[in-house]
């Protein structure tokens, strides 16, 4: 471990920083060595970007809209409307009627969300399951907006009696964060049958928004397919590019009905270009990550991701099953719990510990023979 000594920054620097080069190689290793063993959380460390270190030495700055350019000059907008495009026809949007950007991880993505759902129905209430992300009501805080937390059922997914007695009950517009893959279970929400309970419940104005970030993928090219994007009845979606992509920044792609992005959309204010993100200077490395990654994937190579995932997350329930350690998954899902081994297993895993019991996050970069390791430990 670093301490805070040896990372504490001088009053006068001396310009030679071959100690400072040494001191980032030896954690650069340490941080190697802790990878070959994260299993607990869901990020993706299967990548390699090392031909993108030319931009490490230069300022870009995607500064205002996604698809207008800015004043500065010096970003990577087209790679950002290139990789917006993709997730909008994944998602089933219709050509010129979503508008969508990298946004820096999921908790702006579901405040950019929010933020438009709040701009549509001003008087609205924000619902969401007990496990969805931990941002959602930080965001009601920031916004000012009503915040209700719904109970789940017995697979972690948001209860659609529960939603229909307290939408009902207050008979106000109704924002719903449906949650696609809950970071706790892998759970999915019923989108469809959320704006059924809502209507049920004689409310009609309802935004949904998909907080797709984990399992958008999942329920786009799992078998069976799951409800999750615009066709389904979102009005605004989001996946993250740290996950199944994998980055090493964290980073998210949110998607929103133009209509709803022209409420809070500023003409001209950010550098000569117009101000319809909730950050002003942004991140224009992660288009350049995601774009490169998804060139090399594709749609198929996308989908095959996926499928490998869940073809591991299927030998990772065998294989914990053998060991005696009670596995359970959510179905078509790659996050698998099991009864909690000690403290020593689960530091040096990274393992999540969710009611009790361990967690596992099948991402591409776990593969079965990194299964076999963790249950070797295990018993």
């Amino acid at each position: 471990m670093l301490t805070p000594e040896e990372l504490r920054i001088p009053d006068h620097g001396d310009g030679d920083q071959r100690a400072d080069i040494e001191l980032l190689h030896r954690f650069a290793a340490s941080v190697e060595e802790q990878s070959r063993r994260m299993a607990g959380f869901p990020v993706n460390l299967e990548f390699d970007y090392r031909p993108l270190a030319p931009f490490l030495s230069v300022h870009l700055n995607n500064a205002g809209s996604p698809g207008q350019a800015s004043e500065y000059g010096l970003d990577t907008k087209p790679f950002e409307q290139a990789v917006t495009a993709f997730f909008a026809e994944l998602a089933g949007g219709e050509p010129g009627e979503v508008f969508g950007h990298v946004a820096h991880g999921g908790t702006e993505a579901n405040l950019f969300a929010a933020f438009v759902a709040r701009e549509r129905y001003p008087d609205g209430v924000l619902y969401a399951s007990r496990e969805a992300h931990y941002s959602i009501p930080k965001i009601a805080r920031l916004l000012r907006v009503p915040c209700v937390a719904v109970d789940v059922d017995e697979a972690g997914t948001m209860d659609l009696a529960a939603l229909g007695r307290e939408v009902g009950s207050r008979n106000v517009p109704a924002i719903v964060v449906a949650t696609v893959g809950s970071t706790g279970r892998g759970a999915v929400d019923d989108i469809p049958g959320i704006r059924r309970t809502c209507s049920n419940a004689g409310v009609d104005e309802v935004f949904i928004h998909s907080d797709a970030a984990f399992g958008g993928p999942l329920a786009e090219f799992g078998q069976p397919r799951r409800p999750w994007s615009f066709p389904d009845g979102a009005d605004s979606v989001s996946v993250s590019g740290h996950k199944i992509i994998g980055s090493p920044l964290p980073s998210s792609v949110v998607l929103v009905r133009e209509v709803d992005a022209d409420t809070i959309r500023r003409p001209g204010v950010a550098v000569g270009s117009d101000d319809d993100t909730i950050g002003g200077s942004r991140d224009a490395l992660s288009p350049l990550l995601l774009w490169y990654a998804l060139r090399g994937l594709g749609r198929t190579g996308f989908a095959a991701r996926v499928r490998q995932c869940l073809e591991v997350t299927e030998h990772a329930v065998r294989r914990l099953a053998e060991a005696g350690r009670n596995p359970a998954r959510f179905p078509g899902g790659n996050v698998v719990l099991f009864d909690r081994p000690d403290e020593q297993v689960m530091r040096a895993w990274h393992l999540l510990e969710v009611d009790g019991r361990a967690h596992l996050s099948v991402m591409p970069h776990v593969t079965t023979e990194l299964v076999d390791r963790l249950c070797a430990d295990l018993t």
